[in-house]
């Protein structure tokens, strides 16, 4: 390999790309575009959820009724956000019909005697709707509301295990010193709420979402700007007459070839640095790949640059390699978890994550520089990506080679 031709070809492709204006916007604009859509839309602070709920209650007069519960929702606030905004409607089919129409996120109707059962401690009813055709708003409101419902019904407890000791004093017995109201009020709290879950919080950093679509962006460029540049550009210089001189001088096809691929390593390179410093610059976080997480994209970018002059050498056509990287490329966006995360990729596509290695890259570059896992949690994937950017380097080069060879005839 002649080293002064490598170096040759590789300025030849920096001086190229500035002229051209499509193979620009793919590898440096798109990809800031992306993380300024994302970014702004879901990688800030996320409001508390503020629901509209219709409620349908009668007038009674025990000591507590509706009204107090209605009363304690409006006073429910997050973060100086009140989380229920009440209407109040006269008719169950009044609300019924406003949530229909989405004029409402959900109805809670309040039968009446609610009031006189809750004030004479027996069990009260609450009839809460919900509109389940929007799946995941229905699990929004849902989850808030219920929430609220289960919280307060625990306070309810706790109040009636209060008032009942307050009778159950004057007839505990005397002659028994392990009976106190202590004991039995640990009796009646274990009774009427047997399990106790408290939640807890690992220590450690939590990363905020817009680490996850810098990475995102990263990936991206995996998928469409490497293959494509790697792919269509060796095309157009087999169009050009380029790959057919260079075969007849002293530098070789195999010297193009090295040129190539470490011409278009660095254009990613300068564009990922690029796009993490535009992050920072804009919403003042980004992802500062530690060595090992410079390797799995080193390692990720062999393997879509290999992928994509598998593809270019076996179309031979622009227009084909173009069609089939985005065929390939767009599903992957989302089956391989580049732009949604892992838990939300269908069961069936989980492989993919897992094994497919620009998704299991990102994947584990991901647990290594936004979760902080350690370099031995991803040693496999480390070893799985690089056996399978082997193997499609070997086809790549061995189709090239064909390619070459049909050139000499």
């Amino acid at each position: 390999m002649k080293l002064r031709a490598v170096k040759g070809i590789i300025l030849k492709d920096l001086k190229e790309l500035r002229r051209e204006k499509m193979a620009l916007f793919w590898i440096f604009i798109f990809p800031l575009m992306w993380i300024t859509l994302f970014g702004t839309m879901w990688g800030g602070h996320n409001p508390p959820v503020s629901l509209d709920v219709g409620v349908v209650y009668t007038n009674e007069s025990p000591a507590f009724t509706a009204r107090d519960v209605i009363g304690i929702m409006e006073n429910v606030t997050l973060e100086g956000v009140h989380v229920f905004k009440i209407k109040e409607f006269s008719k169950q089919g009044a609300g019924i019909d406003a949530l229909k129409h989405d004029k409402i996120d959900s109805l809670v109707v309040f039968p009446s005697g609610f009031g006189r059962n809750v004030s004479t401690g027996k069990q009260a009813k609450i009839y809460v709707y919900f509109d389940r055709s929007d799946p995941q708003q229905y699990q929004i409101v849902r989850g808030t509301l219920m929430g609220f419902f289960s919280e307060m019904e625990k306070r309810m407890r706790e109040k009636r295990i209060e008032i009942q000791l307050r009778y159950m004093e004057a007839y505990l017995p005397r002659n028994m010193p392990n009976v106190t109201p202590e004991t039995v009020r640990e009796y009646l709290i274990a009774s009427a709420e047997p399990l106790e879950v408290e939640e807890k919080e690992v220590s450690g950093e939590t990363p905020t979402p817009i680490k996850f679509y810098i990475t995102s962006f990263i990936g991206i460029q995996f998928l469409f700007a490497t293959m494509l540049t790697m792919g269509s550009g060796t095309l157009e210089e087999i169009e050009k007459g380029t790959l057919r001189r260079i075969a007849a001088s002293p530098a070789t096809a195999w010297d193009f070839l090295a040129g190539k691929m470490l011409s278009t390593f660095l254009i990613i390179m300068i564009s990922i640095i690029f796009g993490l410093a535009y992050a920072k610059a804009v919403f003042g976080e980004t992802v500062v790949p530690s060595p090992l997480g410079w390797l799995i994209i080193f390692i990720a970018s062999v393997f879509s640059m290999s992928l994509g002059l598998a593809i270019a050498m076996a179309t031979r056509s622009i227009k084909s390699t173009t069609a089939v990287v985005n065929f390939i490329s767009m599903p992957l966006l989302f089956l391989a978890g580049i732009v949604i995360p892992e838990s939300i990729v269908p069961g069936w596509a989980r492989p993919i994550v897992n094994y497919f290695a620009l998704g299991r890259a990102l994947k584990d570059f991901r647990l290594l520089e936004i979760y902080h896992r350690s370099a031995g949690g991803i040693t496999s994937g480390l070893v799985l990506i690089t056996v399978e950017t082997a193997a499609v380097f070997l086809i790549a080069v061995f189709l090239y080679g064909w390619a070459v060879k049909r050139l000499e005839v």
